[in-house]
């Protein structure tokens, strides 16, 4: 299969391997860094579809690599002012070699200079990262000990949403999809998948759906605590919990929704991965390989943990 083919995908992504290697920036000392995984990614379909399908039936494919985006990066207006707004939160530079545009996958991450291999191409720092821990306590409280992590991500992204431009969150959750722009099997009507009743996508959604309303039902008795909260519906809810399993990447903190680094789409061959610095409080993001001006760059996912040494470019 070449790299600009698609293989149909299950809801969850498939784990790569991530092999060590020298990065080219400074580190003096020895310092544990580990890979971290994207428990999910349904990446879009492309412009033209090779079927003659009803469009809703092509979308639940994942390309197994990105073909190179040169050349396709148009303007996002919409996104101009993220990345300044997101570097005054964080109160530090995340990125000058990277720009968000758009591809025939929506919302991605371009080079906007030069960029060789081994450069450090991003860096978030822990405290504009969105984990568990930035569940309102009141919420916490009531929560029951059974949600899970990727539920309770989910009501965060809920209450934000809720909170429109008052909450110090508005820029990113505006960037986030909303219910008719998500593409996923997990919306079909019952007459859509039963088209595709003789696949395994068919019994992975209806378990995936059965597991988020499940979810939901344990979620409900605490948002009708908050009077804001109880009209959360569980549309609502499966919009949220999308962005979280397509978005989020497992950390030691468990999951994290990463700014920014969540527009980079996935690419089957790239060994570029989020990289945890839990000495420094940051996230990093290294380029694996070189990229011009206006080309997209990507990123693969991996599960594991690996001890990076490298000694200064000489």
């Amino acid at each position: 299969m070449s790299n600009s083919q698609s293989s149909a995908c299950l809801i969850h992504a498939s784990r790569l391997p991530c092999t060590p290697r020298t990065l080219k920036h400074d580190v003096l000392t020895t310092t544990m860094l580990h890979c971290g995984s994207r428990i999910s990614k349904l990446c879009r379909s492309p412009v033209t579809p090779p079927f003659n399908f009803p469009r809703r039936l092509l979308i639940k494919f994942e390309f197994s690599s990105l073909f190179q985006a040169k050349g396709l990066n148009t303007y996002d207006e919409e996104s101009d002012e993220f990345l300044p707004w997101l570097e005054r939160k964080a109160r530090t530079k995340i990125s000058s070699m990277l720009s968000i545009g758009k591809s025939a996958y929506g919302r991605s991450l371009f080079a906007s200079e030069n960029i060789r291999t081994g450069d450090c191409i991003l860096k978030v720092p822990y405290s504009v990262e969105i984990t568990p821990d930035n569940l309102l306590p009141k919420i916490r409280a009531i929560l029951s000990d059974k949600i899970g992590t990727v539920s309770k991500l989910a009501i965060i992204l809920l209450v934000e949403r809720k909170m429109g431009q008052s909450s110090g969150w508005a820029p990113y959750i505006c960037c986030l999809p909303q219910h008719g722009e998500i593409h996923s099997t997990i919306f079909w009507s019952e007459y859509e998948l039963n088209m595709i009743c003789q696949s395994s996508v068919y019994q992975e959604t209806v378990n995936q759906k059965a597991k988020i309303e499940k979810d939901f039902a344990a979620v409900v008795p605490a948002l009708q605590q908050f009077p804001d909260l109880e009209s959360i519906t569980l549309q609502d809810f499966m919009c949220a919990y999308f962005s979280v399993t397509s978005r989020a990447w497992e950390s030691t903190k468990g999951l994290s929704l990463i700014p920014f680094t969540d527009f980079m789409n996935h690419d089957g061959v790239s060994k570029s991965i989020v990289l945890f610095d839990d000495d420094k409080m940051f996230s990093e993001v290294i380029a694996d390989r070189n990229y011009a001006p206006g080309e997209e760059c990507a990123i693969s996912r991996c599960r594991s943990f690996i001890t990076w040494r490298s000694s200064p470019i000489r």
